[in-house]
């Protein structure tokens, strides 16, 4: 693979990190403006098309973007009109997406024969992509039927919190303030907390083993 190849990857990688550090970090500090909903759509549309340029092996690269470009216009067009039901079926979609990446993204760890900067920002780019897709996937659950979860906290329903309960659950911490009620909710916490917990478990692994391997070859 050429260098200029990897150095591109690099670079929508890096712009990949920032976008998912803006979803998850920042944009949930501004939750009590009026025109945030319009910042996470702008951002989260970013996101589709970054993530699909760091999985990209081919030359012709137009027709990879036709997943994620039909899921922005469906993203906008639920938003824009107040279309509930097409946002649902746009939250599952993206959640299929973005476990397509994932799953692509560990595959091209995996592949690599060396450990470095590109590698490391894809290992942790996929975790960011694990926890933003169980937010959508919870937050789709809970407008279906907000009887699935419950909090001490009272009412929420925006994106902030369900990425906050995302990436509890992921890392297992378990505060107990936002807790899943029915069994579908459970069943998708438990899915997410194992399936976290597995991959930084197999991804540490599977780094440390690389770069031990690299170290002994030179």
């Amino acid at each position: 693979m050429s260098g200029k190849f990897l150095n591109q990857r690099y670079h929508y990688n890096l712009i990949l990190f920032f976008l998912n550090f803006i979803y998850i970090f920042v944009i949930g500090l501004f939750s009590e403006y009026q025109n945030i909903k319009t910042a996470y759509y702008i951002i989260i549309s970013l996101i589709y098309f970054f993530s699909t340029l760091t999985v990209e092996t081919s030359i012709n690269r137009k027709k990879h973007l036709y997943f994620p470009i039909a899921i922005v216009i469906l993203l906008w067009i639920g938003f824009l009109f107040h279309l509930p039901l097409l946002i649902k079926i746009t939250s599952f979609l993206s959640t299929l997406f973005f476990l397509i990446v994932i799953v692509l993204m560990v595959f091209q760890i995996a592949k690599s024969k060396k450990i470095g900067r590109l590698e490391f920002l894809e290992a942790v780019n996929t975790y960011l992509l694990f926890g933003i897709a169980a937010s959508i996937l919870f937050k789709a659950v809970y407008v279906i039927d907000p009887n699935t979860f419950t909090s001490s906290l009272g009412t929420f329903d925006s994106r902030s919190d369900f990425i906050y309960f995302s990436f509890v659950t992921l890392t297992t911490l378990g505060y107990g303030d936002i807790l899943p009620v029915s069994a579908a909710a459970r069943s998708l916490v438990v899915f997410f907390s194992v399936s976290g917990q597995l991959y930084l478990t197999m991804i540490i692994a599977l780094l440390v083993g690389k770069y031990l391997n690299a170290k002994k070859i030179e």
